[in-house]
This record gives structure tokens, sequence and C-alpha cells, in this order.
């Protein structure tokens, strides 16, 4: 693929990704004034009707770009397969399907594509979106391109976020709302405990508020699932940032044999 080819791809993948993310938010919202069909998976995790028909939205817009699209409500693919592909999208049509069945702030919809990079041969996010339908907001970034914040109902004037906002204590820390590390084993070696205030916040908006300076750390003892953080990651890649094993400091690689990730933390200190 020569660098215009490239570029033009990248372009589309955005455009068809961003759709996907504004129809699937469009559709969270009107849903979750109605009834909700509710079941759980075979491990004991909730899942909606609403998971489902935004798993089906988001894979309409991006099948045509031909690229294989795991998704958390969609057909589970072997590792043997999978490890063949060099390109593929990654996808969680509601994250933090608790939090919309209870109505609470912060469900998202998250898009990845993540390629493999020539160097390491390891899968990196290179393109996402999260969007927060309950917020009417949307976060978009991919290499060379920067991160930005728009309005899921505007189709114009996004918002570039900046990298180089200045971070000073008190630190800003976000966990997820079942965190159980204590706080020196989230930021242990990296910064001083005294100096950092935690908050919960559910799902990838704790990556958004990273990125935009909102926060400071977001950091995680639990595994993920890698759609989970996929997108996140990606908007933070775009600022030169990035998430990070927690224990060995090394940024996340994707389309692995079980799609989980261990502990993370992404942060601007």
């Amino acid at each position: 693929m020569t660098p215009e080819e490239r570029e033009n791809f990248m372009e589309q993948a955005m455009a068809a990704a961003i759709a996907a993310a504004r129809e699937a938010s469009d559709m969270l919202v009107r849903l979750a004034t109605s009834s909700l069909e509710v079941q759980d998976k075979a491990d004991g995790s909730p899942v909606t009707n609403a998971d489902l028909s935004a798993h089906a939205i988001i894979v309409r817009h991006l099948e045509p770009l031909g690229l294989p699209i795991i998704s958390e409500e969609g057909e589970k693919v072997s590792y043997k397969k999978r490890k063949k592909w060099d390109r593929c999208w990654l996808v969680d049509p509601l994250d933090g399907t608790s939090s919309y069945i209870r109505m609470r702030a912060g469900y998202a919809v998250n898009i990845a594509l993540v390629e493999r990079v020539s160097d390491s041969g390891d899968m990196a996010p290179v393109l996402g979106i999260v969007a927060l339908p309950d917020l009417d907001e949307l976060y978009f970034g991919s290499e060379n391109m920067g991160s930005f914040r728009t309005a899921i109902s505007e189709e114009l004037n996004a918002v570039p976020i900046k990298s180089n906002l200045r971070v000073q204590p008190p630190f800003n820390l976000l966990i997820s709302w079942n965190e159980s590390g204590t706080l020196g084993e989230l930021v242990a070696g990296r910064v001083d405990p005294a100096l950092v205030r935690m908050k919960p916040i559910s799902g990838a908006r704790k990556f958004c508020l990273v990125a935009e300076g909102t926060a400071d750390i977001h950091a995680r003892s639990k595994g993920y699932m890698e759609w989970d953080c996929a997108a996140g990651d990606a908007i933070l890649r775009a600022l030169g940032f990035g998430v990070r094993d927690l224990v060995t400091g090394r940024l996340l690689v994707y389309n692995g044999p079980t799609l989980r990730v261990g502990g993370l933390i992404a942060s601007r200190i």
C-alpha cells in the first residue's frame, strides 16, 4: 500500500467508523427509554437487545471495507485463524452494559482499527473512536492525524485535543467502579500516592478524560478485554501517549490468544 493509498484508506476507515458510532449511539439513546431485554452470557455478564442492535449497526458500516471484525457480540474466531491477520477491527458495541441498564452515565461505543507493526510484528491500535451517547460526546483519533473531540449530534466543528497540557498535582486518577486495587498498587513507582485523588468512572470515558487532560491517570489492576481499551488506546497514541501494562510498563499489544489484557495504566505524567 503506497502512502497515498494508506492515507485514503485511513480516511475511509475513519469516516465509516464515525458513521457507525453515531448511528449506534442514536439507537442506544432511544432504546434506553424503552423496555430492555436482558439476558446473561455464559460468563455471567449481562447482554441486552441494545448490545446486539449496536453490533449489527456497526458491522453494517464496517463490512464494506473488507476487514475482519472482532466484536464482543460477534462470532468468535479461533486464534489459529486470527493470528494470520495483519489488520482488523476491535469493537465493543456497548461498553458498560451494566451502567446502561442502571442508567448510569458513561456507557460507550468503542471502535478501533488495529494492525501489525512492521518492526515488532505486534498488533497496535492505529485508529479509534469512543462515543458517549448519553453525554453526546465523540472522541476520535488516528496516527498522523491527532485526536479530536466533537458532539455525536454535530457533523462539523471537531476540536483538536492538545497533547502538551501542563500536568501538576494533585493528580486525578480514574478507576472502574469495581476496582479492588489500592492506590499504592495502581500508581506504584510512578507518582507519590499522597499526590493522587481517585474517582470511579464508567467505561472507556476514562481514556478520553485522560486524553483531553481533564484527568491525569487511568489505572486498572484487573484484566480488560481488548475491545474495552483499544479505541481509547488509539486516541491516546495519536497524542503521543498510550496504554501500558501496569507491571511491565510496555505498550499493550492486541489480537492476542485470549483477547484479554492484564492490569493497565494510561498516564499524562
